[in-house]
């Protein structure tokens, strides 16, 4: 979990229902991926603290500037809690890039961990619940499947809003 929170493209979500699968008990599985998801978001935040000299070195060549990384440091100030948050809280989102961005605009180190750990665990336990579920029953799975698809939609709903006000505001 350390390298997929990093920058690695390792999809948690087949480690944590692997977890589940292989009979790991779900709390101990989640609260592990959890830990290791924060101590590898941790990474990703250092090395967007170390990338924002060379943004504003290179960032011109690709049309960003100083002002445009100030003004995005003043939305992820205002926002960023939430974003951090709420990405560690859905499947599927590519939470590194808010890791990354969370280092490279200077979030406070110690919020930017705390809001992780509190996004990361109830996703891990989540998933590796639905990987222990499918072991048993097909009704166990089918209910497990449906929670699954509850927890997308959801996801999807609250992007859709918290997207809806972020155009508004700008």
């Amino acid at each position: 979990m350390v390298l997929e929170s990093s920058i690695l493209p390792i999809p948690s979500e087949a480690i944590l229902v692997t977890a589940g699968l292989l009979g790991i008990d779900p709390i101990t599985a989640g609260f592990a991926g959890g830990l290791g998801s924060t101590v590898g978001a941790g990474l990703g935040y250092h090395i967007g603290k170390s990338g924002r000299s060379v943004l504003y070195k290179y960032g011109k060549y690709i049309l960003i500037s100083e002002r445009s990384v100030s003004s995005a440091e003043a939305w992820f100030k205002k926002w960023g809690g939430w974003a951090i948050l709420i990405s560690r809280l859905i499947p599927l989102i590519p939470f590194k890039v808010f890791s990354i961005a969370a280092g490279l605009l200077r979030m406070n180190y110690r919020t930017f961990l705390a809001l992780t750990l509190i996004g990361s665990i109830p996703r891990c336990l989540t998933l590796a619940w639905i990987g222990s579920m499918a072991v048993k029953a097909s009704y166990d799975l089918l209910l497990a499947s449906a929670l699954l698809i509850l927890l997308i939609v959801v996801s999807y709903w609250i992007i859709k809003g918290f997207g809806r006000r972020l155009f508004k505001e700008s």
